[in-house]
This record gives structure tokens, sequence and C-alpha cells, in this order.
């Protein structure tokens, strides 16, 4: 089931940040979004998981058109998302964090749980399994009782995802989740989120991380002031000459390019760190 872009405008009064956009995104894929600042890419995102209305122009999972629905019936569809800047409750437990995206699903049947106590016991049972492994899968069953907001950066941002993850979504789209990481915390995500690749999934990834992007991506994106400049392989986007010199630059500025973007993470690290502390 292929999540697609059919001409896609987003306008704010006379400013356009999405300007007839199409594209096709595959199950068992990878799929990188880049661009310079301003060039839309989490418009994009944020447009997939209905948090901005589109314009104009279609979004559809498989044959369903999902644009213009609400945001909980394209996270029902099956669409889960994380922030550029990390949303946790962070008064509440990793665990309940977690527990939370079912609520859609209880809420309606709380009075099952209250007048069948075997029925209560076996949904919460399940609930538990479902949290653990997804937690798991990022190493934060140390933390599962710790309140969200106590956890470092680094766990924070694995915990986001694992939320994401939870009910095990056929889309899912990272929003620079590499932000404020160091290199290490960096590794560990490229590695933990190539670990995700699932024959039903499609995952796409917004990053100004250019190493990550292109180790962990099979096909990426290229935006361009609201326009979809280039798609293509990594090594298709690499060598294309209209990308270099938009965003990656002539082979002189590349290393410049990622060194800039090595102290803008190192920088939100910092001022994530000031405030978690």
């Amino acid at each position: 089931m292929n999540l697609v872009f059919e001409n896609l405008r987003k306008q704010y009064g006379s400013n356009v940040a999405i300007d007839d956009v199409s594209a096709v995104f595959e199950p068992g894929l990878i799929h990188g979004i880049i661009g310079p600042n301003g060039a839309g890419k989490s418009t994009l995102i944020n447009m997939t998981a209905g948090s901005y209305t589109v314009t104009s122009g279609r979004i559809l999972l498989g044959d369903r058109q999902i644009s213009g629905l609400k945001k909980y019936q394209i996270a029902g569809s099956g669409i889960a998302r994380t922030y550029q800047n990390i949303r946790l409750f962070d008064q509440m437990t990793v665990l309940d964090n977690l527990e939370v995206c079912y609520y859609a699903d209880d809420a309606g049947l709380a009075w099952k749980e209250v007048l069948w106590p075997p029925y209560a016991k076996s949904r919460e049972a399940e609930r538990h399994a479902q949290c653990r492994k997804a937690l798991a899968q990022f190493d934060l069953l140390p933390w599962i009782s710790e309140d969200a907001g106590s956890l470092p950066y680094g766990r924070q941002r694995m915990l986001e995802i694992a939320r994401a993850l939870v009910r095990d979504p056929s889309v899912l789209l990272l929003d620079e989740p590499a932000a404020g990481l160091n290199h290490a915390e960096t590794a560990e995500l490229t590695a933990r989120l190539r670990a995700l690749r699932a024959p039903h999934r499609i995952m796409i990834i917004v990053e100004h991380d250019m190493d990550l992007v292109m180790a962990l991506c099979d096909r990426i994106l290229v935006m361009h002031h609201g326009k979809l400049l280039f798609q293509g392989t990594p090594a298709e986007v690499q060598g294309n000459t209209e990308v270099q010199q938009a965003y990656l630059g002539t082979s002189n500025d590349i290393d410049e390019i990622k060194s800039a973007a090595q102290d803008r993470r190192a920088k939100l690290g910092l001022r994530a760190r000031q405030r978690s502390g």
C-alpha cells in the first residue's frame, strides 16, 4: 500500500510553501526528504499527518484519500509521527507515554473493563506487552517506571519514536529525529532506525544530517523553495549537479555544510540538556 502525493500545494495568503509536489512512497523502503531551511520538508510531514490542511492536490494511502480527514482519523488509518521538538508527556511514566496511544480504542470499552474484571486484566496485559516490545527495541525498559521528562535527552528522542511505533503503523513519519543528538547518539539512532525497516511499513525521514540520510535511506526527495527539485537513490542525489548547487554545494562546500550542520545539532543538544537539567 503506497503513500502518494498528487500535485500537493500549500499556500498561506500569497506565500506558497509547497508548489505542485507529486511523489510515491513504497512500503519496505526508507525514504528521506532533504533540502535547505524553508524548503517545505516539515510542511509535507505536517500535511500528511493532518496538522496542516492541503490547499490543493491529494494525499492517498492506498486507494483512500486521507487529506481532508481529521488528525485522529489519519492516525487511525495507520500513520504515526514524531516531531522536530520532542513532545512527550513529561509528568507521565515511560510506560504511560505509550499506553496513552491505546486510549481511542479502549475508551469506548471502559464499561467492559469495569464490569468484567477478567477482561480488564487481559486487556491491560495485552497493552503492557505491546508497550514493552516497543520499548525493548530502543533499550528503554530500564526507565519504564520513570517520568519521561527525567530521561536524558537522547533517551527522550528514542522514547518518542517508540511511542510512534507502538501501534505498528503502516507509515512512520520522523521529523528531524537526530536533532540535538551527539555523534554517538546519532550512530545509535541510525542503527535502530535501520532495524525498523519492514515489508509493510513506509518510513519517511526529514533530516539535516546528510551522513544519516545517505547511510539509511533507499530513496531521497530533494526540496527547494517548496518544489520537488530531484528524487532518486542516495548515489543519484549526490551525483546530481542541481542538487549540489541548491543544497549540497560544490565539492569544496560540502565539508563546510556538514560542519555547520554538526554545529547546529550541538547547539540544539546543549539547549535541550540545559532545559532538562
